[in-house]
């Protein structure tokens, strides 16, 4: 098992590591520019808002953004500026959005990211990125072009939990 911290939370990685690489994407044009990148994030009215707003900050580069936007989800104590400097945080962002920015797709704020409605039974959530669409084109249909093997047992999730009645990403999921 390999651990990485990627948006104020941590992402788990089992079975193989051959294959293809994971990305995340959400739609930009609906999202306000971060005016900073303090923890003050608003959270979104469902997972699928929330989902869509990490994923256009990671296609947008703002990983540091997108980190924090899942801080009020985060345990009492944590330290989400200190957690989302770390250099392991940013090295996951950017292997999602290397996964997701595929040449001839567009990304955000030109390419509309979209998340389909998951149903949540609770505080939390799993979206898969067979879920969510980058320019028309679901997550892991980006994450495999290019890759060879079986991909049979690839799967990538966005974790996301609802803290004081709003929505956050806080991890993912990738199992290869």
């Amino acid at each position: 098992m390999f651990l990485l911290v990627t948006a104020c939370g941590p992402a788990r990685v089992a079975g193989s590591a051959n294959a293809a690489a994971t990305g995340p994407l959400t739609s930009a044009a609906d999202l306000p520019a971060p005016a900073s990148s303090a923890p003050a994030a608003s959270g979104a009215t469902s997972p699928g808002l929330a989902v869509e707003r990490w994923v256009t900050q990671i296609l947008q580069e703002q990983y540091t953004e997108a980190c924090l936007s899942g801080a009020p989800a985060l345990p009492a104590g944590q330290d989400a500026e200190a957690l989302c400097r770390k250099s392991q945080v940013a090295a996951s962002a950017r292997s999602l959005r290397e996964a997701w920015a595929k040449p001839g797709v567009k990304l955000p704020p030109d390419g509309k990211v979209e998340a389909a409605a998951v149903p949540a039974t609770g505080d939390k959530v799993k979206v898969p990125d067979t879920a969510v669409k980058l320019d028309g084109r679901t997550l892991r249909s980006l994450e495999l072009v290019g890759a060879t093997g079986d991909t049979g047992s690839f799967s990538l999730s966005l974790k996301v939990e609802k803290h004081a009645g709003a929505w956050y990403v806080t991890g993912f999921e990738l199992n290869a």
